[in-house]
């Protein structure tokens, strides 16, 4: 180690930080890996709240805008009474639109949404599914103060308390992800303590040299917040495999599930955000660490 160190000041102070901090972290694989795996699995379980809140939130965002009711017509009904009913759902002041599914489309659905039934639906003689209507309700009937009491059957309740769940996950990502990320940010503190233990003897020769604070404590700053971005980045990594693998090997048996929990990855805000999330972890610790050697120092 003392055969690589060069006493004297760099002249390129940024690539300096870099080269030793990447420097550090090679010597010190073991350490480094505990700092990044902890900022990994901090990012992580906040990537999973953020996933799940995301998606409820698309799911209630869907159905705030509307909701729908389904009219079932027998099986009995002639083309010229499914046209009729067509042209007086069409004329319906309080229907926004409407879509006519026919019996084998609403089998086709069944058996796409639950594919662990196929089989019972095979055994069937005929096709238990009739032929339907379904209608978005206009708007202005659900900003009416009766829309609630008139149509119960709509279930519109269902939609607040969805935006509700979506809050409380909101809340517990944040809660979870600020205790792991400060949990994270004194493992970096911890293994960059370390580190300018191992570099005790470097450090006070720069100091005999004339190197600044600024020189001798950069590298141990640039080194934990490289800590946190690669933390972060193996989080995001490891988020997205998690999902695609799901959506894989799990969605087709649970279409309808999926489709309301996990229709989705995360915008590139949010991605953004776990990013900028682990990097300011990673250089909070390193800055604690840095701080209190300074003052141990003077």
């Amino acid at each position: 180690m003392g055969s690589e160190f060069d006493p004297q000041i760099p002249s390129n102070t940024v690539a300096y930080f870099f080269r030793e901090a990447f420097r550090r972290i090679w010597i010190s694989k073991r350490t480094s890996f505990v700092a990044v795996a902890m900022i990994a699995v901090s990012m992580l379980i906040v990537g999973f709240f953020l996933l799940l809140s995301e998606n409820l939130g698309r799911a209630a965002e869907q159905a705030q805008g509307k909701s729908r009711v389904d009219i079932y017509l027998s099986a009995e009904a002639t083309p010229a009474q499914v046209a009729a009913v067509d042209r007086y759902l069409a004329a319906h002041r309080d229907l926004a639109r409407r879509r006519f599914v026919s019996s084998d489309e609403a089998l086709r659905r069944f058996t796409s949404y639950f594919a662990n039934l196929n089989g019972i639906v095979a055994q069937l003689d005929a096709n238990p599914f009739p032929a339907s209507f379904e209608c978005d309700v206009a708007p202005q009937l659900m900003q009416s103060p009766t829309f609630g009491r008139e149509m119960k059957e709509l279930d519109w309740e269902w939609v607040r308390r969805l935006k509700r769940v979506v809050n409380v996950v909101n809340i517990a990502g944040i809660i979870a992800g600020a205790l792991l990320a400060l949990a994270a940010a004194f493992t970096i503190a911890n293994v960059i303590r370390l580190t300018m233990m191992l570099y005790h003897e470097e450090i006070e020769i720069m100091r005999l040299v004339g190197a600044t604070e600024r020189i001798i404590r950069g590298p141990f700053l640039i080194e934990g917040l490289l800590q946190g971005t690669f933390g972060a980045l193996l989080a995001v990594a490891l988020l997205f495999g998690s999902f695609v693998a799901a959506r894989r090997f799990i969605a087709p048996a649970n279409s309808l599930i999926w489709s309301f929990l996990f229709n989705g990855f995360l915008p590139w805000q949010k991605i953004a955000a776990l990013l900028a999330g682990g990097m300011i972890a990673g250089f909070l610790g390193s800055w604690l660490s840095v701080r209190e050697s300074g003052e141990e120092s003077a």
